[in-house]
């Protein structure tokens, strides 16, 4: 637990009321992004003030008014999910850095450059981040915003999302093996003859990775097919 002296103050206003509490910024962010479960682990001082530099606390009355409850932990999980978390300047470049760093591997996992039928390298989908000048929120998830960059870089640059189906035939002595394919690609059905047999749907910016995975943990015993929906 960090001291009080390390606390942040995250603040939400309903009319024209400031609800704040005092947390551990990494923990708050990690809990607004669903990494962290418990409130507990967040607050550095289980109080809701209406100004905490001031130590002012909020009355119950008015929480019970505004929030329907008293309950700190509800009313704590609300001022993280819906209110700003106050971070420094340097902290917020550090964010950003980090979701861009994860924004370019996601676009790598799911597109190709058309010219080449290639997976575009990390520097240079970073110069092509740079050069549409798309701002990278910190606090959003990859996944919703990266329809708005597709449609900011399609403008200027050739790239193409597609998503191929590989049926994959695994002899039973590598069963072991399945579930940690399962876990890292998407699985679309399955089923046991004298052998397993999976269709997976993946990324083609991917491809060279599942294969090099395939073979991997089957010794190269494994048969693999690209497939069509019709035949899946």
């Amino acid at each position: 637990m960090k001291s009080l002296e390390e606390s942040v103050i995250a603040r939400l206003k309903i009319s024209n009321h400031n609800f704040e509490i005092l947390v551990d910024l990494e923990k708050a962010l990690q809990y607004k992004e669903g990494k962290i479960k418990d409130i507990k682990e967040v607050l550095i001082v289980e109080e809701i003030f209406k100004d905490a530099k001031k130590g002012e606390r909020v009355s119950s009355d008015l929480l019970k008014k505004v929030f329907q409850t008293n309950d700190i932990y509800k009313i704590a999980d609300k001022i993280i999910r819906e209110g700003d978390i106050q971070i420094t300047t340097e902290y917020r470049k550090k964010l950003v850095e980090q979701k861009k760093k994860q924004i370019i591997e996601h676009i790598r996992r799911i597109a190709i450059d058309p010219r080449t039928n290639l997976p575009f390298t990390y520097q240079r989908l970073e110069e092509m981040l740079e050069s549409v000048g798309f701002h990278i929120d910190p606090f959003k998830p990859v996944e919703v915003q990266i329809n708005d960059l597709l449609k900011q870089l399609r403008k200027k640059y050739p790239i193409k999302v597609e998503m191929v189906k590989v049926k994959v035939i695994i002899p039973y002595k590598y069963s072991k093996s399945i579930n940690i394919l399962k876990r890292k690609y998407k699985l679309l059905k399955e089923e046991w003859t004298e052998n397993w047999i999976g269709v997976f749907e993946i990324p083609a910016g991917i491809k060279s990775e599942f294969y090099s995975d395939i073979g991997k943990f089957t010794n190269g015993e494994a048969m693999t097919e690209e497939v069509s929906y019709d035949n899946i």
